[in-house]
């Protein structure tokens, strides 16, 4: 599967507070991803961003409210995943610092061509693959493909739904790691609260499509994938 195919699976968030700016690159992200969310400035972005987890954050600089530098420090503090990319007609060298400070993935120039959203979306697949790759493969030939929302057991491809499936990311994130009810709550749930026994309800789910050995509770700490 090329990138190209590979964004009709990813959402994204793109923060602009220019209708006409915001309208022309929302429709031709549209073309692209499987949802497109949008916001008119930094505190709408944040908003957006807690209510639909996406997977990639693109905001404007230069907002009123709050600027993009100031809401992606917000994304860092809530420990975001997301991929970030700030587009500016700004070139100086104090922003390009900062953009680096904070550790923003990606600074794209305005006017925005195709050519460079393409190489954006391609180094957000590198630095993903990197960290989680497509195909994970656990114990006794289980794969699962978080692009896909799916796992393969045997010769059987199971779905899997969106808690499902940013569980699993979370937990693939780092096999060795426990995650934390709170850390759950937030990469899962994003914006609305959890209950333990609806996080209990996707676990039990996702242990009848995988196994129940694969997922482990560590009690009174959360948990992780064996």
């Amino acid at each position: 599967m090329n990138n190209i195919e590979r964004l009709k699976n990813k959402t994204i968030l793109l923060v602009e507070d220019e209708k006409i700016i915001r309208e022309n690159i929302a429709s031709m992200l549209r073309c692209f991803f499987k949802e497109v969310y949008i916001a008119i400035d930094g505190f709408d972005g944040l908003d957006k961003y807690e209510e639909h987890l996406p997977d990639i954050v693109m905001t404007d600089l230069k907002m009123p409210n709050m600027n993009g530098f100031e809401l992606m420090e917000e994304l860092k503090k809530r420990s975001s995943s997301s991929y970030t990319i700030i587009v500016s007609a700004h070139t100086d060298t104090e922003h390009l610092i900062e953009a680096i400070n904070i550790k923003i993935d990606r600074y794209l120039i305005k006017p925005l061509t195709e050519n460079e959203l393409f190489e954006a979306f391609n180094a957000y697949f590198e630095k993903i693959d990197s960290l989680t790759p497509e195909n994970i493969l656990l114990e006794d030939g289980i794969s699962v493909n978080i692009d896909n929302k799916s796992l393969t057991k045997g010769q059987d491809e199971i779905h899997l739904n969106k808690k499902e499936t940013l569980l699993l990311k979370l937990l693939c994130s780092n096999m060795n790691t426990i995650f934390s009810y709170e850390e759950i709550e937030y990469q899962v749930w994003g914006n609305k609260s959890m209950s333990i026994s609806a996080l209990r309800s996707v676990v039990r789910d996702l242990r009848k499509k995988m196994g129940s050995d694969y997922i482990i509770n560590i009690s009174g700490n959360g948990y992780k994938l064996k």
